[in-house]
């Protein structure tokens, strides 16, 4: 055997040698991108769990939302009749509207229920007396003047403040 043939001989080698790491080579290309694809796979299958549990809570949101704007419609509906033209007057249609925010018996006049009603609403001593100390105490909670007289001004605030309540 002569040196050529020892050449080529390890030409062959050589060239198997390579053709086994290009192998080796090929299939550890095709093993990490079959690993790179499950954890592609495995990250869109959390993604999309992700999104889908995004999309419930925004239409549970979405559900509570038309929840609330149901019952503020009902409750506006229902409060209707009582809203107050913001004119100063205490009058009885004044009353009633307080009378039915504050929860005590509507019939448009101003007794010693309703005076407690409001004396409590207010932070005054409940005794049922309207007098200047309600006033002020009303006054306060309103953030009028505190003169001790409910004139025009007070009875405007208090009618907005009702309305307010009513949900206008």
């Amino acid at each position: 055997m002569g040196i050529f043939d020892k050449l080529k001989g390890k030409a062959k080698e050589e060239a198997a040698a390579a053709e086994a790491k290009a192998e080796e080579v090929k299939e550890a290309a095709e093993k990490a991108a079959k690993e790179k694809q499950a954890a592609y796979e495995k990250k869109m299958a959390e993604v999309k769990e992700q999104q889908e549990i995004k999309v419930a809570e925004i239409k549970e949101a979405a559900k509570e939302a038309e929840k609330k704007v149901a019952e503020k419609a009902e409750k506006l509906a229902a409060n209707e009749a009582f809203k107050l033209a913001v004119d100063g007057k205490w009058g009885p249609l004044s009353i009633k509207a307080t009378q039915h925010v504050l929860g005590v018996a509507e019939d448009g006049i101003c007794g010693p229920e309703t005076i407690k009603a409001i004396q409590k609403k207010v932070g005054a001593e409940p005794d049922g007396i309207w007098g200047t100390q309600t006033s002020k105490a009303m006054q306060k909670f309103l953030g009028v003047t505190e003169d001790g007289v409910a004139g025009p001004e007070t009875f405007k605030a208090w009618q907005k403040w009702v309305n307010k309540e009513l949900g206008f």
